[in-house]
């Protein structure tokens, strides 16, 4: 019996509740949302199911540990370093996020080139405001940094609107219905340039960190819109709110911060150019539901000690 334990705050009954036949009598699936509550349930636990945050206190708790499935895409919260050193494989949730990843990044283009602040300004004001001139979506140009399964999926959403879409990945290899992928230092300046809408999908890593900085902001056009559904760690933030403020760039749609929460303090709590939303671009009622469909067959892998689904590089990150 494989002795798996599902740790997280996040209700993950779905997956106890609908453990397929074929498993149901070779895993023993238990939930806990606290280490605490799991108590010596850890002691016997080959497979660890949580989120992408890993408390380190609780690996001398996990002697039998193998396998981590992380139900995120993003890994830089769990100690990668330290798996490694135990040679614990670790999984991730990539392509469980396209669908309300890339309708997030819809609606906040649509959002910012239909005016919908001001025109919710004006109704809660209980004004007629019909001299504000809306703009569209065809024929603008979208940068897309991080050419993965969400990538990919607003890319082709965003043909439905007759967008141009540029793609820049490390490798520069062409996906599908993305005009051109572009690679290098070369390939993200081009890329800064010529885009209407930049997309940050790239995940956390010492690579990515202050990807965007000052001297990116000022590449850009003064018309741009930034939109981060990756990692705060990604963009330079003070260099943000410094080029939102000069008008380097004209807004920025926000759901990853630096630190989360947002500290009152920060200035982008003020700024009207800007949207931001608390790190849920990824949320969905079906979240577990579609999670089920990389740990159920990954289980089935596992114990067919067959390659697993999602592995993650832990020296890379990702």
């Amino acid at each position: 019996m494989l002795n798996v334990t599902a740790l997280t705050k996040m209700d993950v009954s779905y997956l106890t509740e609908n453990l397929p036949s074929d498993l149901a009598g070779r895993v023993n699936l238990q939930t806990f949302q606290t280490a605490e509550e799991a108590g010596l349930a850890l002691e016997n636990t080959e497979v660890l199911i949580t989120t992408g945050k890993f408390d380190e206190d609780w690996l001398p708790l996990l002697p039998k540990l193998r396998w981590v499935q992380t139900l995120s895409a993003g890994v830089d919260k769990l100690p990668l370093q330290e798996f490694d050193e135990r040679q614990v494989t670790v999984t991730n949730m990539s392509g469980v996020h396209a669908i309300q990843m890339s309708e997030y990044a819809l609606s906040v283009m649509l959002g910012w080139v239909r005016h919908a602040k001001a025109f919710y300004d004006s109704q809660r004001n209980k004004v007629w405001n019909h001299k504000l001139i809306t703009g569209e979506l065809h024929g603008q140009t979208l940068g897309i940094i991080g050419t993965g399964s969400i990538g990919t999926e607003v890319a082709r959403k965003a043909k439905a609107f007759d967008m141009r879409i540029l793609g820049y990945s490390r490798s520069g290899s062409l996906k599908p219905h993305f005009d051109e992928i572009r690679s290098g230092d070369a390939g993200l300046e081009s890329l800064l340039r010529e885009s209407d809408f930049v997309l940050l999908l790239v995940p956390g890593t010492k690579e990515t960190a202050r990807l965007l900085s000052a001297e990116q902001f000022a590449i850009m056009k003064q018309s741009a819109y930034l939109i981060n559904m990756a990692r705060g760690s990604v963009v330079d933030e003070a260099d943000l709110i410094q080029a939102l403020q000069n008008g380097d760039i004209a807004g920025a749609a926000l759901d990853v911060f630096e630190q989360e929460p947002l500290p009152a303090t920060s200035a982008l709590w003020e700024m009207e150019q800007v949207t931001m939303t608390p790190h849920i671009s990824g949320d969905t009622p079906q979240y577990v539901e579609r999670s089920a469909e990389i740990v159920y067959p990954n289980l089935r892998r596992f114990l067919a000690n067959e390659p697993l689904l999602n592995l993650v590089d832990l020296r890379l990150g990702y």
